[in-house]
């Protein structure tokens, strides 16, 4: 009686420091990432600021006008995007058929 009540002791004990040690582990390792967090925030801090980007010249605009005037471009890519869309959609599908096929047999 008093040996199984020595060994529950000894076992919870031991299932206690392994969870305590697991825990600091866990905690040890959150501490270095946020460590390597404010190390790389710092470095990142001491980079210089990236220049302002330049503003479009105006002949690039009106001609950029006249493009889209001749040939829509914003069209083009809503179309293209729509066809990639349908056919990627349409792969997915013929999987589904071509797996369906194969079970029924």
């Amino acid at each position: 009686m008093i040996v199984a009540g020595i060994t529950g002791w000894l076992e919870s004990l031991v299932t206690n420091l392994v969870c305590f040690i697991i825990t600091a582990l866990v905690r040890a390792l959150n501490l270095i990432l946020v460590a390597l967090g404010a190390l790389l925030e710092a470095v990142a801090a001491l980079m210089p600021d990236m220049p302002a980007l330049p503003s479009t010249p105006a002949e690039v605009t009106a001609v950029m006008g006249w493009v889209n005037w001749f040939f829509p471009v914003g069209t083009t890519v809503a179309v293209l995007t729509f066809l990639l869309t349908a056919w990627l959609l349409w792969q997915g599908v013929a999987i589904g058929l071509r797996w369906a096929k194969a079970t029924s047999s």
